[in-house]
C-alpha cells in the first residue's frame, strides 16, 4: 500500500476491510540549522474529511497481507503488511489492526478447512465470509464522491 491507495486509488477489487485513519507521521529528528535553531524532520500533518476526525476512507486489500507464493508459502502477515511508511502512518491505527487480524484468521481458518494454501483461497469466499461476520468491505458513495 502506498499514499495513492490511501488519498487516491481508495477501491480495491480484493477488498477485506476498510481504514479510515488520517495520514500522519511524527517528527522523525530534529535537525539543527546554522542560526542555533531546529527545524522538524519527517512531519506529516493528518488530512481530515471536512467535520470529522477521520481521514478518508478507503479500502484494505488482501493482497498486502499476502506474500507471494514463491516467496512464502501460506503465510498471512496482517500487522507488517506490505506498506510504504507514508501508508502505515494510516494503518497502524488499533480499529485497522483488528480489520485485519479478523480477515486474516477468517482467511486462515477458510484456507485450512479447504485444505488450500492462503495464496490459492477463492477471493469471493474469504469476502461473503467476511460480509457474513458483518464486517464493511464496500465503501460508501460518498466516499468515493470526495476523491473525484
Amino acid at each position: 500500500m502506498t499514499q495513492a491507495d490511501i488519498r487516491k486509488d481508495i477501491t480495491k477489487p480484493d477488498s477485506i476491510g476498510i481504514g479510515s485513519f488520517p495520514i500522519d507521521s511524527h517528527d522523525c529528528q530534529r535537525v539543527a540549522t546554522e542560526d542555533g535553531g531546529w527545524l522538524n524532520e519527517g512531519t506529516i500533518f493528518p488530512v481530515h474529511m471536512a467535520g470529522t476526525k477521520y481521514g478518508q476512507p478507503y479500502q484494505l486489500p488482501y493482497r498486502a497481507i499476502l506474500p507471494k507464493r514463491a516467496e512464502c508459502d501460506n503465510l498471512l502477515v496482517p500487522v507488517c503488511l506490505s506498506a510504504s511508511h507514508v501508508a502505515l502512518s494510516s494503518v497502524r491505527v488499533e480499529p485497522t489492526w483488528m480489520v485485519l487480524g479478523q480477515s486474516a484468521g477468517v482467511a486462515a481458518a477458510l484456507a485450512a478447512k479447504s485444505n488450500v494454501a492462503v495464496q490459492e483461497l477463492p477471493l469471493p469466499e474469504l469476502q461473503q465470509h467476511l460480509r457474513d461476520a458483518k464486517q464493511v468491505l464496500d465503501l460508501r458513495p460518498e466516499h468515493l464522491d470526495a476523491v473525484k
